[in-house]
């Protein structure tokens, strides 16, 4: 298996979780994963990027939240002895009460030394600019993208740990809740599309034949999204990346979010609305 496919259900973190429906990298992680550096990217020779990246996923640490999240999914589907099913959940939701119910000991100054070092390292990959509206699939430069995976996996550790993690006063965790609401809409949307796949964006849904799906906008408005998001905002303002890479990836993202109040019926939670936290946000950092 390639690095850069291990790493896709790291890229972005909470905000574009592949709910990959046909579980193919399973099959994968099990029997193709790569012995080296060289064989990751298939290449004779790692640069220094590769070599950083590779060791990051040799050796993960606490902070990648993301690949440990990945492993303990991939355990559960292992220790059942089942080939999952198109739209399962079950093994993401066992992975994901494993993993929240084990320690977390990652510090912002070591996750901080982790990122910036990638940032110089890497800093090559990271100037070249993805649409991340398209299908990963089509995406060329593979080591570029493992970059930014790579990135984004340790910038986001600390507060993707807080967000998946994060309870409602019934004890269900918002994450969980939020996914299956919106893997029943793809799965209905998509006509149960056993290969279609999430932007990085978060905005479409991307088909097997390559047709786009907008996601809808009420989706920013779910009381659990909310709370989620909230975490990286408050996370994001107090620890910032280079703006040359911040604005590769976060781009222009103050357009078309929606209002979220009663009179449109979307839940309010009488909290400020989240949706223009994020505009203010978003403009703020654009600048």
């Amino acid at each position: 298996m390639k690095l850069q496919n291990l790493l896709l259900v790291a890229v972005f973190a909470i905000f574009i979780i592949q709910v990959q429906a046909d579980y193919d990298d399973f099959e994968e992680w099990e029997h193709e994963t790569p012995k080296s550096c060289e064989e990751a990217f298939e290449t004779n020779a790692c640069n220094d990027c590769q070599k950083l990246m590779w060791s990051h996923f040799e050796n993960p640490g606490q902070c990648a939240t993301a690949i440990n999240l990945g492993k303990k999914i991939f355990q559960a589907i292992k220790d059942a002895n089942d080939t999952p099913k198109p739209y399962d959940l079950q093994y993401f939701e066992k992975g994901l009460v494993d993993y929240c119910h084990q320690g977390f000991n990652c510090k912002q100054n070591e996750a901080e030394k982790i990122y910036n070092e990638i940032q110089e390292v890497c800093s090559n990959e990271l100037s070249v600019k993805f649409d991340w509206s398209e299908d990963p699939r089509t995406f060329t430069d593979k080591t570029a993208y493992a970059a930014y995976g790579t990135l984004l996996v340790y910038y986001t550790g600390i507060p993707s740990r807080e967000a998946l993690c994060l309870k409602e006063n019934n004890d269900e965790f918002c994450s969980i809740k939020f996914i299956r609401k919106f893997v029943n809409w793809m799965k209905e949307a998509t006509y149960a599309d056993e290969k279609a796949i999430v932007s990085h964006d978060h905005k479409f849904v991307i088909k097997g034949d390559g047709t786009k799906i907008p996601v809808p906008k009420s989706f920013q408005c779910d009381p659990c999204w909310r709370k989620m998001v909230k975490i990286f905002i408050d996370y994001f303002e107090h620890h910032k990346l280079k703006q040359s890479v911040a604005d590769n990836i976060w781009g222009d993202e103050h357009e078309g979010l929606p209002e979220c109040g009663n009179k449109r019926g979307l839940p309010n939670d009488g909290a400020p609305s989240t949706c223009k936290v994020l505009i203010r946000f978003f403009l703020r950092i654009s600048r």
